[in-house]
């Protein structure tokens, strides 16, 4: 994105709040009357999703602060949502049971996907935009062609609810984390499982690859995030000082910097940063919600955080020191 592109958006959220653009504490938009599960840049950086309880996704034009025409059409709470990588798509997970394909430019519904036994709690574009996946309260994971909205294979292992998904960089691999807890890693291509990975440590809320795809990041219940190396044969890393659920993990586009949210119902959430060279601690950030989800945008360092309490906050972590 041009210099230029990001002094505004840079503007546009300090404006939007009346604070410095490296504030502890974040800017805030608004607008949502229901928790924020998700959060997504679409590849230009230029636009934010953010899906909503209030069964909507609301699409910010972060350079010109002007909202979009939302995604309507879920019955119930929209808990996850995804833009394809050349950003076409837009792709929604929701309590109602199904997931959805949407045109972001035109706010217009192009696909229904029926399908999965209860709610659909997770959504994640290969990054080809070749594969859509979808996970569930039926512990289910199902495989789309995103054009077509034909299904084209049901991943089936584990125990308990589906509640994160991730494409490697690369294509090869997806992995899901579950309730039951356990990592399991698909050959994405093949469509068949590859590794099971048991860290016993309670339920796995979140998953997000790295960007080069040599490492992935799980959060847990009990606030423990479990780092391994791609493949799930070696442990890197336990990072510890979350107090409650791990919701969400997120690295940023560099790949120096690994974000992971939490929160406890109404209690309001921390967002923790790693440094992923060290694995050690940096200062963090501070959410008035529980963290339910986080994004960093494609090519900067911004960081998107949905919560509980029905807001979104914005981070320039460029400039934090």
């Amino acid at each position: 994105m041009p210099a230029h592109a990001l002094t505004r958006i840079s503007l546009l959220i300090t404006l939007l709040v009346g604070v410095t653009a490296n504030s502890q504490d974040g800017q805030t938009l608004g607008g949502h009357t229901g928790w924020v599960g998700g959060v997504a840049f679409a590849p230009d950086g230029k636009t934010l999703a953010t899906a909503s309880a209030d069964r909507t996704v609301k699409l910010w034009h972060l350079a010109t602060g002007k909202e979009l025409p939302p995604l309507k059409g879920h019955a119930d709470a929209v808990v996850g949502v995804a833009y394809s990588p050349d950003g076409r798509y837009v792709a929604t997970a929701s309590h109602d049971g199904t997931a959805r394909i949407w045109d972001p430019a035109t706010a217009r519904e192009l696909r229904t996907l029926p399908g999965h036994r209860g709610a659909v709690l997770a959504v994640a574009f290969s990054h080809d935009g070749r594969l859509l996946a979808t996970g569930g309260l039926d512990g289910d994971i199902r495989l789309w062609e995103p054009t077509t909205g034909a299904e084209l294979v049901v991943l089936r292992g584990h125990g308990s609810w589906v509640n994160g998904l991730a494409f490697s960089s690369d294509g090869e691999t997806l992995a899901s984390v579950s309730s039951d807890n356990t990592v399991r890693l698909w050959d994405a291509p093949e469509r068949v499982a590859r590794a099971r990975i048991h860290p016993n440590v309670g339920e796995l809320r979140s998953v997000a690859f790295a960007p080069d795809g040599k490492t992935f990041a799980v959060g847990t219940r009990y606030g423990l995030v479990k780092v391994w190396e791609s493949t799930g044969r070696e442990e890197l890393a336990t990072l510890r000082g979350h107090s409650a659920d791990v919701w969400a993990v997120a690295f940023s586009p560099d790949g120096r910097t690994l974000a992971t949210g939490d929160g406890d119902w109404i209690r309001p959430g921390d967002i923790r940063l790693w440094d992923t060279a060290t694995w050690k601690e940096r200062p963090g950030l501070r959410h008035t919600g529980e963290v339910l989800s986080l994004a960093f945008a494609p090519k900067d360092l911004f960081l998107a955080a949905g919560a509980w309490d029905k807001s979104v906050k914005l981070w320039d972590l460029s400039v934090k020191k």
